[in-house]
């Protein structure tokens, strides 16, 4: 120690300066473009204002009647928005449990033997992966209660209402600025394509989960490396500049969910009743979504106490 203590002096003397020790509060350095309001605040790009169809037309190959998306409707999205550049990662998530003490329910839904079983021994940190699940991966196994207690701690420690993003501004942001299927193409579900684009862009089934996981459906033709979660930023941005907006992990909204679009509001607000709601809207694919569903269209629903292997969440506020 005093050696080091010895050459530490010498360095000064001589006009070399030394890093100091990263704080552990310390934030990594902002993409360029994002913003971020505090150092355990997830980075956030500015969505702008804009018009765009939501959802998709019934004489579309892909579209779903079942689950709403058919016919579409025509949003105004009137004013920007902030949206996390990247889904909400286990650090970040870690960050908000081990500052608040919030433990959630234990059980989450996990793929065993060809089927989504509850697994009372499955949560947030131990999702149930072969590997141990990084810092930098989205976190999943957790419940849309679960999203917005985070988002309320969030809009404490940044002085700055954060919440769930809604289904309008969900689709609008995963479009990029496109009027394709998928912010990388049209009919590219590569289903019957020995090469497509989607694993350049996005990590949903594909050749690399088929030998863990063997779901029952159809897998991209291609090979984007990840059976299961990547670390989020691993694949191509969007016209927005966000990423992971389809695949990886599917992602919470704050809507209720219903299976049409009758009566939503043709804007950026969320769709939700004065009652309360049987299901909340599920968004984006993830790792195990096959190519025909993970589109901006697609969407899904869920109880809100649900926990997931692949669902997780984003968040987003007002622009400033």
């Amino acid at each position: 120690m005093k050696s080091l203590a010895i050459l530490a002096s010498l360095l000064l003397a001589a006009g070399v300066a030394l890093a100091a020790p990263p704080a552990k509060d310390a934030a990594p350095p902002l993409t360029p473009g994002a913003v971020r309001d505090c150092p355990l605040c997830p980075e956030l790009v500015t969505v702008p204002a804009g018009s765009f169809v939501l959802g998709t037309s019934a004489d579309q190959p892909e579209a779903s009647r079942a689950t709403g998306e058919a016919p579409p409707l025509s949003v105004t999205m009137h004013k920007p928005y902030a949206l996390s550049r990247t889904e909400i990662t286990v650090a970040q998530f870690r960050a908000f449990a081990d500052e608040t003490g919030y433990v959630p329910e234990s059980g989450c839904r996990v793929w065993v033997d060809g089927a989504w079983v509850l697994t009372r021994e499955r949560d947030w940190r131990s999702p149930g992966f072969t590997e141990p699940q990084a810092e930098a991966e989205p976190v999943v196994c957790v419940s849309w209660d679960d999203a917005r207690a985070y988002v309320d701690w969030l809009s404490k420690k940044a002085g700055k209402r954060y919440r769930l993003p809604s289904e309008s501004e969900w689709e609008y942001a995963a479009r990029g600025g496109t009027s394709t299927a998928r912010y990388w193409g049209d009919h590219d579900s590569g289903e019957n394509d020995l090469l497509t684009s989607a694993c350049d862009y996005a990590n949903v089934y594909d050749t690399t989960g088929v030998p863990v996981f063997g779901f029952p459906w159809a897998n991209a033709r291609c090979t984007d490396r990840f059976a299961g979660l990547a670390p989020v930023a691993s694949f191509k941005p969007n016209g927005f500049d966000l990423v992971d907006m389809i695949g990886n992990a599917r992602e919470w909204v704050q809507d209720c969910y219903t299976t049409s679009y009758v009566g939503r509001p043709p804007d950026a607000r969320a769709w939700e009743w004065a009652g309360g709601c049987e299901e909340r809207g599920v968004r984006g694919g993830s790792f195990a979504t096959p190519p025909e569903t993970s589109r901006a269209a697609a969407r899904g629903g869920a109880r809100q106490s649900s926990r997931q292997q692949d669902l997780g969440f984003r968040v987003a506020r007002d622009a400033d």
